[in-house]
């Protein structure tokens, strides 16, 4: 019997998986309905269902957009993307997400810094951990 932290585990590689394949995806003249349908499918080929829609959000569209069929909505040079997909299986959901800037390096440094921020909370965070600490580490 597969225990409920391998499963947490084993959702978790799955979203990391289908997050890099992802990464691949996000390149300029991409369309982001195209983007989502091929890793919804990745991930039900893997043996996992998405546990929301692929959300692919452009710039000033800071979190949570969601592409649908027709959506004409592309990938240019310098935009800054923002990848976020999870995965289910069997009820345990992994979560993950991503930030790239396609073809220019403009908004490096803060790409960089947010990274550094969730790597810092990432490392402190266990049960117990108050929230005030966490944000300690981060600021």
């Amino acid at each position: 019997m597969t225990s409920e932290l391998e499963m947490w585990k084993k959702a978790g590689k799955m979203a990391s998986e289908a997050r890099e394949f992802g990464k691949t995806l996000l390149k300029e003249g991409a369309n982001l309905y195209e983007i989502a349908v091929k890793i919804e499918d990745f991930i039900r080929n893997k043996g996992a269902k998405p546990a929301f829609p692929v959300q692919i959000s452009i710039n000033n569209i800071g979190a949570h957009y969601t592409p649908v069929p027709n959506d004409e909505m592309t990938i240019k040079k310098g935009d800054v993307v923002k990848l976020d997909l999870g995965t289910q299986i069997e009820g345990y959901i992994g979560d993950t997400a991503l930030t790239i800037e396609v073809g220019t390096n403009k908004y490096e440094k803060i790409i960089k810094t947010s990274e550094a921020a969730l790597n810092a909370a990432i490392k402190v965070c266990k049960p117990g951990v108050k929230l005030r600490e966490i944000g300690a580490e981060i600021s």
